[in-house]
């Protein structure tokens, strides 16, 4: 019983990944009542909490890093489908699952390779008008408003923002709180930008119709958004990248940083994320190490 009830005081600080591993290794426990399971199982919180100690400084050095950017004007933030997912916007995943069910597929069966193609097999197939009209429907959110994360992101006062979403909501938030951020969703906005702190929407907006979503557009980027490629490669060398609202995963993620590795090579500086898992209210803090 006593060992029980020290089990759920730690439970209680236990982050739930570690909470997961800790209930398999009880049930073993329970289930064979040996000695040994019940040595593996406090080795493992031992290794475990060491291991979230080491997190803890780890995050502090972020924050630091993080902080003084900011103070030198060198942070760059990328925001993406994750901070609009409280606002009522669909995650990247859920855009993809709609195209795929007005095709036929199951959207339940769908892997990361099919993210692309999906909506490429929807424009070959019903043309770009009807495409279009698709996606203005899956972003047509009535009353969406920006949430906290749109104004906890601008209390950052980053140097740029730049998102892969095609909403306003980050616009809307900032001008709502007085900040003035020429946004850019095209080449031809770049010479435009008069207030030097820009909103970057590298993936185009509904309004402008240049959206990046299908595979022809991932391989045409270059083309059509050329200077917009150029300028975020320079930004990304020479300032602290902090992503918020992107899985570590992301298709968008690993092309951004197939840009600059490529060129920088060793010199790569290290960016940093908070990773929002909507669905079961936690985020977690990391550092990126492609």
């Amino acid at each position: 019983m006593i060992m029980k009830e020290w089990l759920d005081a730690i439970l209680k600080v236990a982050k739930s990944r570690i909470k997961e591993n800790i209930a398999e290794k009880l049930s073993e426990y329970n289930e064979r009542g040996t000695l040994c399971s019940l040595t593996m199982l406090q080795l493992m919180l031992i290794i475990r909490f060491s291991g979230w100690r080491c997190m803890k400084s780890f995050i502090k050095e972020s924050k630091r890093i993080i902080k003084q950017a900011v103070d030198n004007n060198k942070l760059i933030v990328f925001v993406g489908a994750g901070v609009s997912f409280n606002s009522g916007y669909p995650s990247w995943e859920k855009v993809i699952e709609i195209i795929a069910e007005k095709l036929g597929k199951n959207s339940k069966k769908l892997s990361s390779d099919d993210y692309l193609k999906i909506p490429q097999y929807y424009f070959n197939s019903r043309k770009e008008k009807e495409y279009n009209d698709l996606i203005n429907d899956i972003f047509n959110i009535n009353n969406a408003k920006p949430n906290t994360l749109h104004s906890k992101i601008l209390d950052l006062n980053p140097y740029h923002i730049i998102t892969t979403n095609y909403d306003c909501l980050i616009e809307q938030a900032a001008a709502e709180k007085g900040l003035f951020y020429d946004v850019v969703c095209k080449d031809s906005d770049l010479p435009y930008t008069p207030n030097n702190k820009m909103i970057i929407k590298m993936h185009g907006d509904l309004k402008n119709k240049n959206f990046v979503l299908k595979e022809d557009d991932y391989l045409n980027y270059p083309q059509k958004f050329k200077l917009i490629e150029t300028y975020i490669k320079a930004l990304i060398s020479s300032h602290v990248i902090l992503f918020i609202g992107y899985s570590i995963n992301d298709i968008n993620v690993k092309y951004i940083f197939q840009w600059v590795k490529e060129i920088l090579g060793k010199d790569f500086q290290q960016s940093y994320f908070i990773y929002i898992d909507n669905e079961n209210d936690e985020f977690n803090q990391i550092e990126y190490d492609y």
